[in-house]
């Protein structure tokens, strides 16, 4: 059954106005040449939810699925996971990470991975995807320990999906590691958390309404990430703004009129759809039906304009700005070695660090700590 249906698909019909627009091709090479392989990455999670719907879809009562989740990984940062897939007879959890690499994967001797391209002479370097999906079982472990259902889903398994049309260097990349072709996944999970019709009538697994209430729980500890233009750091202007040119700083936001879009960015709450009712295998001796809705997205509204709020010097150095979502950005000159190190550390452990844009993200709340603070620190030069 599907519980919360992937979004990708929708996103990926914005990324193409917000690409087709004029402003687009105004922006700086390298804000386009993100915003490609952003909608490139989406491509492989739509490929990889769709064989998953398919496999798994609303008649299979044994499997739950849960697409683009966002939990808090409990170090001030988020997990996002492609795909989640709960399974009650075999108690097991998986995690479906996509990648849409189209060239050769491989990996060298150290341990470091690439991707070959055929009009590329040297390879593209690229983090390791099995120890991404590793680090994100680490955040389900702890929040099924911590809600008290590590017994419920006792096994945590993690799966790399690569398109089809994509080579996997098997004497670099050996079978021990979780990485497969988007049409042989289903095959690779079935050893881990598929369950015979025999082990079905045996199992002590928990019940379809259990699996639901956990996976429930889960998407009510979502986190939105937010539209295109957050992820990305291009800042929507509205189009009849005054200012709607670039901020001035080379590395920060930039600013661009907001695509009327027919498919917004930022996806509105879920809702839930008319009951339906699922029937687990039967055994000799029960036979049960349980009643469950799956979650819906609402139609989307109109894209609302926003901007980001012009920089304000706190103290020598350090300027803040409101962005879109309400967050503060904190960030110090390149030039001013101090402000920074004293920035970095009143931050770490507090806000987040944004390298693209080289400035500390946080909330309001944070955000009056650290402003507090920074006059103090810069005086004296380090955090007392």
């Amino acid at each position: 059954m599907i519980r919360k249906k992937s979004t990708r698909a929708a996103e990926i019909a914005f990324a193409d106005e917000v690409m087709a627009s004029d402003e687009f091709a105004a922006l700086p090479e390298r804000v386009r040449s993100t915003v490609r392989n952003h909608r490139q990455g989406m491509r492989g999670e739509r490929e990889t939810a769709y064989m998953l719907d398919h496999q798994f879809g609303p008649d299979n009562d044994r499997n739950l699925l849960i697409h683009d989740l966002r939990l808090p990984d409990g170090q001030g940062g988020f997990a996002q996971f492609d795909h989640i897939l709960l399974s009650r007879a075999s108690r097991t959890a998986s995690i479906f990470e996509s990648k849409n690499y189209s060239g050769r994967i491989s990996k060298n001797e150290h341990g470091e991975w690439m991707v070959w391209y055929r009009s590329q002479r040297q390879p593209q370097n690229i983090p390791n995807p099995v120890e991404q999906a590793k680090r994100q079982r680490k955040v389900l472990q702890a929040w099924l320990k911590r809600k008290g259902h590590d017994r419920a889903f006792a096994e945590v398994g993690v799966f790399v999906s690569v398109p089809p049309t994509a080579m996997i260097d098997r004497s670099k990349i050996g079978s021990d590691e979780p990485i497969y072709k988007c049409d042989n996944l289903y095959k690779a999970w079935v050893p881990f958390g598929g369950s015979s019709p025999l082990g079905r009538m045996f199992s002590t697994g928990v019940t379809a309404a259990q699996m639901v209430e956990i996976a429930d729980q889960l998407i009510a500890d979502h986190v939105q990430e937010g539209d295109i233009y957050t992820r990305l750091g291009i800042v929507p202007d509205s189009t009849d703004a005054a200012d709607t040119s670039h901020t001035g700083d080379p590395s920060g936001p930039i600013n661009m009129p907001i695509v009327q879009a027919a498919s917004v960015p930022e996806f509105p709450p879920y809702v839930e759809a008319e009951p339906v009712t699922v029937h687990p295998a039967q055994s000799p001796s029960t036979s049960v039906a349980v009643e469950c809705t799956v979650l819906e997205v609402s139609p989307p509204a109109k894209a609302v304009p926003v901007k980001a709020g012009a920089p304000i010097e706190v103290c020598a150095g350090i300027v803040e700005r409101t962005l879109p979502d309400g967050r503060i950005a904190f960030r110090a000159a390149r030039d001013d070695e101090i402000g920074r190190e004293v920035l970095s550390a009143l931050c770490k452990g507090k806000a987040i660090w944004n390298p693209r844009f080289s400035n500390w993200i946080c909330v309001p709340d944070v955000a009056d700590v650290i402003r507090a603070a920074l006059p103090d620190a810069i005086r004296v030069g380090h955090v007392a």
